[in-house]
């Protein structure tokens, strides 16, 4: 039997819908934690979504990952509709068109930098010593996490998201875990992988001032969205302070 695949539309320019999208917690669905959100998402744009703990935002970003499935609203990437794929294939679309990076890192303790981002290869795909290579750990890569800084961690959870070369890449909280000068510098390590134009990117923090260097900002709060700004002349990462 041929093997399942996403196919997506044919003339792909990177954009993802989520319509109408509702998430309910609570066996009455008495807890709203998402509010029939509506937005359109390019490719090549630097999206920041903005919002305080419990607005809905890391619960936006698990649903768009395929982490989590909605109550009600539908999802599109380019002509896929995932809130009605297989489990098969959601799963297949989460390993496949997502890359994911987290706040804390998630690396594997026993396993060295290589070995890490080695765990995400796919047939085809980059090699895991090009993606370190692209952000600049290729000198660390037989090192072990314990044997890291925070943002060296944090580099090579980018080098594990990356090496698939994922449609989608979203980022939850990740410079909460480190220092301002630190944390801007992944900030432009994730512009600078946006430089190709190809990847939806978003990231998702309570931290307004990572939103000064968006090309555009979504802000949430209580399950909707507030406000949506395309931001013509956003500032250089070199001018912020984090």
């Amino acid at each position: 039997m041929k093997k399942e695949e996403l196919i997506f539309d044919e003339n792909y320019v990177g954009t993802l819908t989520v319509q109408r999208v509702s998430k309910y917690y609570g066996e009455s669905a008495e807890i709203k934690a998402l509010d029939e959100v509506s937005l359109q998402l390019f490719a090549g744009q630097f999206v920041v979504i903005l919002g305080a703990s419990g607005s809905g935002k890391s619960t936006l970003l698990n649903l768009v990952g395929g982490m989590d499935t909605v109550s009600d609203g539908t999802i599109n990437i380019a002509g896929v509709d995932i809130t009605s794929l297989s489990e098969k294939m959601f799963a297949k679309y989460r390993r496949e068109v997502v890359g994911f990076i987290f706040q804390f890192y998630n690396l594997m303790p026993n396993l060295t930098a290589l070995e890490n981002v080695e765990l995400s290869v796919l047939p085809g795909g980059m090699l895991a010593e090009e993606a370190l290579e692209k952000v600049g750990l290729s000198e660390r890569k037989n090192n072990f996490p314990s044997e890291l800084s925070g943002g060296e961690q944090q580099r090579v959870s980018i080098a594990r998201a990356i090496v698939k070369n994922p449609k989608v890449l979203l980022c939850d909280e990740p410079t909460g875990a480190l220092d301002s000068k630190t944390g801007k510098m992944i900030i432009k390590l994730l512009m600078d992988i946006n430089k190709n134009k190809d990847k939806i990117i978003v990231v998702v923090t309570h931290n307004s001032a990572i939103a000064e260097v968006a090309d555009r900002v979504i802000k949430l709060s209580d399950g909707k969205i507030v406000s949506d700004v395309f931001q013509k002349n956003p500032k250089l990462i070199e001018e912020i302070d984090l």
